[in-house]
Protein backbone atom coordinates (compact mmCIF):
# COMPACT_ATOMS: atom_id res chain seq x y z
CA UNK A 1 0.00 0.00 0.00
CA UNK A 2 2.89 2.36 0.70
CA UNK A 3 4.04 2.28 -2.94
CA UNK A 4 0.50 2.91 -4.20
CA UNK A 5 0.15 5.96 -1.97
CA UNK A 6 3.50 7.37 -3.05
CA UNK A 7 2.73 6.73 -6.73
CA UNK A 8 -0.64 8.44 -6.35
CA UNK A 9 0.90 11.44 -4.64
CA UNK A 10 3.49 11.77 -7.43
CA UNK A 11 1.57 10.78 -10.57
CA UNK A 12 -1.83 12.29 -9.84
CA UNK A 13 -0.56 15.86 -9.29
CA UNK A 14 1.35 15.65 -12.57
CA UNK A 15 -1.76 14.54 -14.46
CA UNK A 16 -3.88 17.23 -12.81
CA UNK A 17 -1.23 19.88 -13.50
CA UNK A 18 -1.28 18.91 -17.19
CA UNK A 19 -5.09 19.14 -17.17
CA UNK A 20 -4.93 22.56 -15.54
CA UNK A 21 -2.26 23.82 -17.95
CA UNK A 22 -4.11 22.46 -20.98
CA UNK A 23 -7.29 24.17 -19.75
CA UNK A 24 -5.45 27.48 -19.43
CA UNK A 25 -3.98 27.10 -22.93
CA UNK A 26 -7.41 26.29 -24.39
CA UNK A 27 -9.23 28.85 -22.18
CA UNK A 28 -11.56 26.08 -21.03
CA UNK A 29 -13.07 27.15 -17.69
CA UNK A 30 -14.38 23.67 -16.88
CA UNK A 31 -10.98 22.10 -17.44
CA UNK A 32 -9.29 24.81 -15.36
CA UNK A 33 -11.75 24.37 -12.48
CA UNK A 34 -11.46 20.56 -12.58
CA UNK A 35 -7.68 20.65 -12.68
CA UNK A 36 -7.41 23.21 -9.88
CA UNK A 37 -9.90 21.42 -7.60
CA UNK A 38 -8.29 18.05 -8.26
CA UNK A 39 -4.82 19.41 -7.64
CA UNK A 40 -5.87 21.02 -4.36
CA UNK A 41 -7.56 17.80 -3.23
CA UNK A 42 -4.52 15.73 -4.19
CA UNK A 43 -2.15 18.00 -2.29
CA UNK A 44 -4.39 17.77 0.78
CA UNK A 45 -4.67 13.99 0.50
CA UNK A 46 -0.92 13.69 -0.01
CA UNK A 47 -0.19 15.72 3.10
CA UNK A 48 -2.69 13.67 5.11
CA UNK A 49 -1.43 10.31 3.83
CA UNK A 50 2.31 10.92 4.05
CA UNK A 51 2.58 12.76 7.34
CA UNK A 52 4.50 10.96 9.99
CA UNK A 53 2.34 11.39 13.09
CA UNK A 54 3.32 9.77 16.36
CA UNK A 55 5.69 6.84 16.22
CA UNK A 56 7.53 4.73 18.73
CA UNK A 57 9.60 1.81 17.42
CA UNK A 58 7.92 -1.51 18.22
CA UNK A 59 10.83 -2.64 20.38
CA UNK A 60 10.44 0.46 22.58
CA UNK A 61 6.63 0.08 22.63
CA UNK A 62 6.98 -3.51 23.86
CA UNK A 63 9.27 -2.32 26.65
CA UNK A 64 6.71 0.32 27.67
CA UNK A 65 3.95 -2.27 27.63
CA UNK A 66 6.01 -4.66 29.77
CA UNK A 67 7.16 -1.98 32.24
CA UNK A 68 4.17 0.33 32.49
CA UNK A 69 1.25 -1.67 31.10
CA UNK A 70 0.96 0.64 28.10
CA UNK A 71 -1.23 -0.27 25.14
CA UNK A 72 0.42 -0.63 21.75
CA UNK A 73 -1.58 0.93 18.91
CA UNK A 74 -0.51 -0.28 15.47
CA UNK A 75 -1.58 2.47 13.06
CA UNK A 76 -0.80 3.88 9.61
CA UNK A 77 -0.98 7.34 8.04
CA UNK A 78 -4.16 8.07 6.12
CA UNK A 79 -6.29 5.69 8.20
CA UNK A 80 -9.35 7.64 9.32
CA UNK A 81 -10.09 5.27 12.20
CA UNK A 82 -6.52 5.70 13.46
CA UNK A 83 -6.88 9.48 13.26
CA UNK A 84 -10.08 9.42 15.33
CA UNK A 85 -8.49 7.19 17.95
CA UNK A 86 -5.37 9.37 18.12
CA UNK A 87 -7.43 12.54 18.40
CA UNK A 88 -9.65 11.20 21.18
CA UNK A 89 -6.83 9.64 23.21
CA UNK A 90 -4.03 12.11 22.44
CA UNK A 91 -3.58 13.11 26.07
CA UNK A 92 -3.06 9.58 27.40
CA UNK A 93 0.54 8.73 28.13
CA UNK A 94 -0.10 5.00 28.56
CA UNK A 95 -0.41 4.39 24.81
CA UNK A 96 2.52 3.73 22.48
CA UNK A 97 1.69 4.63 18.86
CA UNK A 98 3.57 2.45 16.34
CA UNK A 99 3.39 3.39 12.65
CA UNK A 100 3.30 0.08 10.73
CA UNK A 101 4.62 1.80 7.60
CA UNK A 102 7.70 3.03 9.47
CA UNK A 103 8.51 -0.23 11.24
CA UNK A 104 8.78 -3.51 9.30
CA UNK A 105 8.53 -5.61 12.46
CA UNK A 106 5.31 -3.82 13.42
CA UNK A 107 3.93 -4.36 9.91
CA UNK A 108 4.64 -8.08 10.22
CA UNK A 109 3.00 -8.11 13.65
CA UNK A 110 -0.20 -6.37 12.53
CA UNK A 111 -0.49 -8.83 9.65
CA UNK A 112 0.16 -11.84 11.88
CA UNK A 113 -2.65 -10.99 14.31
CA UNK A 114 -5.10 -10.09 11.50
CA UNK A 115 -4.87 -13.07 9.19
CA UNK A 116 -2.44 -11.38 6.80
CA UNK A 117 -4.34 -8.08 6.59
CA UNK A 118 -2.85 -4.69 7.45
CA UNK A 119 -5.89 -3.83 9.58
CA UNK A 120 -5.45 -0.63 11.53
CA UNK A 121 -5.85 0.39 14.19
CA UNK A 122 -4.97 -2.85 15.90
CA UNK A 123 -4.36 -2.46 19.62
CA UNK A 124 -2.47 -4.77 21.94
CA UNK A 125 -3.34 -4.49 25.62
CA UNK A 126 -1.57 -7.24 27.51
CA UNK A 127 -2.70 -10.48 25.84
CA UNK A 128 -5.81 -8.82 24.39
CA UNK A 129 -5.99 -7.80 20.70
CA UNK A 130 -8.53 -5.11 19.83
CA UNK A 131 -9.31 -4.53 16.17
CA UNK A 132 -10.55 -1.05 15.29
CA UNK A 133 -11.66 -0.28 18.85
CA UNK A 134 -13.46 2.88 19.83
CA UNK A 135 -11.69 5.31 22.15
CA UNK A 136 -14.04 4.21 24.96
CA UNK A 137 -13.21 0.52 24.40
CA UNK A 138 -9.48 1.20 24.49
CA UNK A 139 -9.75 3.44 27.56
CA UNK A 140 -11.83 0.77 29.32
CA UNK A 141 -9.28 -1.92 28.49
CA UNK A 142 -6.47 0.26 29.83
CA UNK A 143 -8.41 1.16 32.95
CA UNK A 144 -9.06 -2.52 33.69
CA UNK A 145 -12.77 -2.43 32.93
CA UNK A 146 -12.58 -5.18 30.32
CA UNK A 147 -16.20 -6.13 31.10
CA UNK A 148 -17.28 -3.01 29.20
CA UNK A 149 -15.82 -4.48 26.01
Amino acid sequence: MRNQTIATVIVLPIVLSVLLTWGIVRSDATMIASGAAGLAATIGLGWFSLRRGRHVPLERARALAADDGAAIVLWKPGCGYCEVLLHRLRRRDDIAWVNVWADDEANALVRSVNGGDELTPTVLVGEMVLRNPSAAELAAALDGRSGVL
